[in-house]
């Protein structure tokens, strides 16, 4: 017993000692400049001390490694088992590791008081640019994203992401992701609450500023064919296969509105994605699969099944999107190639207008079947050696929204080249001009775009 004990305060006075000599170091770390003057002999009396606290520490651990190492001490002369007492020496070994347990929580538990320790980390980017688009008035902007992750636990998680820009001359705040993610096994992760879809890669994958390659986003796969964000549960995970990965999401959310009155006849038959409230109680299922032949390539594809519009009069949307991302670092072209494509289906089943909005529904019937995606091929020589050259990007992108047999009933197509500058890996600046073509009589909208982007 009196050899634990001297192990015990041997072990916390080592543990005590550490954290002094820890402590101490942070004292005489380099710090910013200040006004205040350290003489020649302050310094050399700190120095002293932390070599004799060095001297200290290194002969405190000698002693406690000789006494975990020595064999348990012999019964005391005059002890006998007549006089009703029993002496039981316990195993080294049991002890010893009885000892690391208590030291290992002790040492858990002064970590946790360290000063600046967190489970909190912040991050986002901010955005500013300029556009200006034949037809109307040149106009800045600015927005700023931030993204908040906890770690309540080493299988907890909470993720949130709030974006702040101007839009009708006032700033919207917009809740994109608040999300509760339980690490269930090394295959499977569980998430609640409001996360990015899923079956669309552009929106999952690359919507951040700071990571799509131009000023503006594709047609149809953002804000156009599917919803941004759902609001429900999901199942994700990475399943290796052999030399590749499948990589898999499926989730059950609220399922979109259908807009069947509106002043505006253009939106009639479209989707309202900004169903929070759930209204015809419908729910929608879906899911995407990715699979990574190798680790340049990724082929996906993704799909969301409901019921939409008014209970009684209901039909069916299903959301199909197919994607396609390659990047590889070639020697041969010294640099690094990136090409992109999804294209994405949208379809909302046979169902009727009411001009009059009496019911809902009347003599006008027709289907709403739209389609679209992008082509985006993007190359930065980053093998060359020139300093300024290699942050160079140059871009391009072929995007196009199809609606078929709609209200509204034009296409749209546009070509863009763009020519991107990056300061740092997570701060570029952009160049764009884009090549728009509407027909239907609608107004063709060549635009000119910068953007500055910030990462943190």
């Amino acid at each position: 017993m009196v050899v634990r004990q001297t192990i015990t305060g041997a072990f916390v006075a080592l543990i005590w000692l550490s954290i002094s000599f820890a402590a101490m170091a942070q004292d005489v770390a380099p710090s910013p400049p200040s006004t205040d003057y350290v003489s020649r002999a302050e310094y050399d009396k700190l120095k002293a001390e932390h070599e004799a606290m060095k001297q200290e520490l290194e002969a405190l651990k000698e002693t406690v490694k000789q006494l975990t190492a020595a064999p348990p001490p012999a019964p005391a002369p005059g002890k006998s088992v007549s006089e009703g007492k029993q002496v039981v020496a316990a195993p080294p070994e049991a002890a010893t590791e009885e000892l690391r347990q208590e030291v290992e929580a002790l040492k858990l538990q002064v970590k946790e008081t360290f000063p600046g320790t967190t489970k909190f980390l912040l991050a986002g980017y901010g955005t500013a640019g300029f556009t200006a688009r034949s037809g109307e008035d040149p106009f800045f902007d600015a927005a700023f994203n931030a993204l908040f992750l906890w770690k309540m636990a080493d299988r907890l998680f909470f993720e949130g992401e709030m974006e702040l820009e101007f839009e009708d001359e006032a700033t919207t705040i917009n809740l994109e992701v608040a999300q509760a993610s339980y690490l269930l096994n090394d295959y499977i992760t569980i998430g609640v609450g409001r996360f990015l879809n899923p079956m669309n890669f552009f929106v999952e994958r690359q919507h951040m500023n700071w990571v799509n390659k131009l000023p503006d986003k594709p047609l149809a796969v953002y804000d156009g064919l599917f919803p941004e964000s759902e609001l429900g549960g999901q199942l994700r995970g990475v399943i290796p296969i052999g030399p590749t990965k499948l990589e898999y999401a499926a989730f059950v959310a609220n399922a979109p509105g259908l807009i069947t009155e509106s002043d505006d006849f253009s939106e009639i038959g479209m989707l309202d994605f900004d169903n929070d409230a759930n209204f015809g109680g419908h729910v929608a299922v879906g899911g995407h699969i990715g699979f990574i032949p190798i680790p340049q390539l990724e082929i996906g594809y993704g799909i969301q099944r409901s019921k939409v519009g008014p209970r009684d009069h209901a039909v069916e949307n299903i959301l199909q999107s197919a994607d396609f991302n390659f990047v590889s670092d070639s020697p041969s072209l010294k640099g690094l190639i990136n090409f992109r494509a999804q294209w994405g289906w949208s379809h909302v089943g046979h169902f009727v207008y009411d001009p009059d909005g009496s019911q809902g529904f009347g003599p006008l019937s027709f289907n709403n079947n739209r389609n679209g995606g992008y082509v985006q091929l993007s190359y930065r020589p980053i093998r060359i050696e020139n300093d300024y050259i290699k942050n160079f990007e140059g871009v391009f992108r072929y995007d196009r929204l199809n609606q078929l047999h709609t209200p509204v009933g034009f296409d749209e197509q546009r070509w863009t080249l763009g020519l991107n500058y990056w300061l740092t890996p997570s701060a570029v600046l952009k160049l764009a001009y884009e090549f728009d073509d509407k027909n239907g009589g609608a107004r063709d909208q060549d635009a000119l775009m910068m953007q500055a982007v910030v990462g943190f």
